[in-house]
Order: C-alpha cells, then sequence, then structure tokens
C-alpha cells in the first residue's frame, strides 16, 4: 500500500481532516491544542512497511507504518529497525495488538525521534474504526506544525527497554 495523503482544517476549528482517495478520518483536538496556531495543512507519502518491496518508495516515504500489529515489545523493536533502515523518514508507526485487534499505534518521530504510544479508547479524540490507518497521517501533520509527539493528547511514552 502507498498512498498521498492530505491533512487539514476542517470547518470546525477543533477538528483536523486526513483524507486519500479511499479513506477518511478526523481528530478532535482540545480546546488548548487548537489555540496553539494555525490550522495545519500537510500533504506527504505514505507506505506500508510489510507490504512494500520497493526501497526507493520506503526511502522516500514521510509516513512509514506497517499493517501486522505486534506487542508493545514486537512494536518497539520494529520501529528501532525501520528508524535504523530508513532514517529520512518524518514518521514511522506500527499498529499495536491487544484484545480483539488492534488497540492502538507504537509511534517514532520528530527531531527528537521520541516514541510514544497512541491508544484507542472510548474516551480518545479518535476512536478505533476502518480509517484508523489515517492516525499515522495526523501524526505527522502534528509534527509538521512544529509539535512534539509527547505532546499530543492521550499519547503514553514508551516503556523504555
Amino acid at each position: 500500500m502507498k498512498r498521498f495523503v492530505v491533512v487539514e482544517a476542517s470547518p470546525f476549528p477543533d477538528v483536523l481532516h486526513a483524507r486519500c482517495a479511499d479513506a477518511s478520518f478526523e481528530v478532535r483536538l482540545s480546546h488548548a491544542d487548537r489555540d496553539h496556531g494555525a490550522a495545519v495543512i500537510d500533504e506527504h507519502l505514505v507506505v506500508d512497511v510489510d507490504a512494500c518491496q520497493d526501497g526507493s518508495l520506503l526511502d522516500c516515504a514521510d509516513v512509514l507504518q506497517g499493517s501486522r500489529a505486534y506487542s508493545v515489545v514486537d512494536a518497539l523493536r520494529r520501529l528501532a529497525e525501520l528508524a535504523s533502515a530508513h532514517p529520512a523518514c518524518g514518521i514511522a508507526a506500527v499498529p499495536l495488538a491487544g484484545a480483539g485487534g488492534a488497540s492502538g499505534w507504537a509511534v517514532a518521530g520528530g527531531s527528537d525521534r521520541s516514541v510514544v504510544l497512541v491508544p484507542y479508547g472510548p474516551h480518545r479524540p479518535y476512536q478505533a474504526s476502518a480509517e484508523q490507518s489515517l492516525l499515522p497521517s495526523f501524526l505527522h501533520a502534528w509534527l509538521v506544525a512544529g509539535r512534539s509527539l509527547r505532546e499530543l493528547p492521550y499519547a503514553h511514552d514508551a516503556p523504555s527497554s
């Protein structure tokens, strides 16, 4: 899977909208986050690291994301491999396996290469859905806007190995 994704402000000041040819996804921000500056608009290339065999696409992708879910420990190991093999990517993300399927994302990115866990749940600004694969694109736009992954509401620092 490879796709070009656009993340843009919605008509509502506290919602960002990610879209590509076949999917869309919205994330609601808190009041404090929406007061942080101008609307975020980002366009980038996303490549599925589990499906792509073209090394040049992997090397030029802005977002590398997995399609196979991993335990937290294995996801952190996979992120370390991706960051090492593809240092130019803006963000690497791997879905987390939980009871009943993927329960969020393990994500590495930003100038500090911080690693966070972003869970799904009923009290989050986003729910697990068929379009959950667009969450890493939202996170890329978050970084492009000058934010850190650690500033993302509901993100948790990953446990150290």
